[in-house]
């Protein structure tokens, strides 16, 4: 499975949700001098926030060359969302892995596992019965072991910039070390402009004009040579639109992940994968 989610550099800090109808206060994106005039942009989780800043603290100097990586203040951001809630994603544990089907036909599961309410397989787990065998039965994977979401929030101000990703393989046991690689896993991304999740709203004074998703990555195979651009964010206003509280004036970026279709000759075994996001000032 893939366990191992991080932006390669990462901050934050409490963000104070305020309620939908209320007069929106001011973020630091509105206020701050350093935003204001040489650029920046957030990233969050919808609790803790990262700053990616132009401007080089360390030798106060304007600024990061274009193509290279924004500084960030810190390293407080938090896991990845399950999408469209805030609940975090975890890996599966050494003794999980994932949901079976059994299918009679080659496509269609006519059997489904009696998952015990941690959407992994595991000791808990049973068919609900014997099944038969015929010619064309076969096992495939099953609600949450196939494909699953993941997301984050992120905004700028006064920079054009790029989110890249790099894949790795962490680890991988067993059989899957070569029955497995990255170009078997699908990622598909995409952006969310506005929304609710689990009470966090998000978007009403942010815009994704100019933000686009970049062609031609299909499997995370595409991003394992080196950091490679996934989002496009070419407004140089950036995603903020005008002043208010810093969850509306940012968007959601969503990552859909699709294990490949599970065939027994692939055997058993773990598979972890790094997937590891960063920021890119653009001219």
């Amino acid at each position: 499975m893939i366990s191992n989610w991080k932006l390669l550099k990462c901050t934050t800090s409490f963000l104070v949700v305020s309620s939908w109808g209320v007069v929106a206060s001011a973020s630091f994106l509105d206020n701050d001098f350093w935003c204001r005039t040489y650029g920046c942009a957030v990233v969050h989780d919808g609790q803790n926030f990262d700053i990616y800043d132009n401007f080089i603290f360390a030798t106060n100097t304007c600024c990061v060359a274009n193509g290279t990586q924004m500084i960030p203040d810190s390293a407080v951001f938090g896991d990845f969302n399950l999408t469209g809630s805030l609940t975090k994603h975890t890996g599966p544990n050494s003794s999980q892995g994932m949901v079976m089907g059994i299918t009679q036909n080659g496509t269609t599961i006519s059997q489904a596992l009696n998952d015990d309410g941690d959407g992994y397989l595991d000791a808990g787990d049973d068919f609900g019965g014997v099944f038969s065998m015929g010619p064309r039965t076969d096992i495939l994977l099953d609600g949450p072991g196939k494909s699953y979401s993941h997301s984050f929030f992120i905004t700028s101000r006064n920079t054009r910039f790029s989110l890249r990703a790099q894949a790795s393989i962490a680890s991988a046991t067993d059989d899957f070390a070569g029955s497995i690689s990255l170009s078997d896993i699908q990622i598909d991304a995409a952006r969310t402009r506005r929304g609710n999740d689990a009470g966090f709203r998000f978007g009403r004074r942010a815009t994704t004009r100019r933000v686009t998703v970049v062609n031609g990555i299909n499997d995370l195979g595409d991003l394992k040579a080196s950091p490679t651009k996934m989002f496009d964010f070419r407004r140089f206003g950036g995603v903020r639109r005008r002043n208010g509280d810093l969850n509306e004036q940012t968007i959601r970026l969503d990552f859909l992940y699709t294990m490949p279709d599970y065939d027994m000759s692939m055997g058993v075994g773990s598979f972890n994968i790094d997937m590891v996001f960063d920021l890119y000032k653009e001219p």
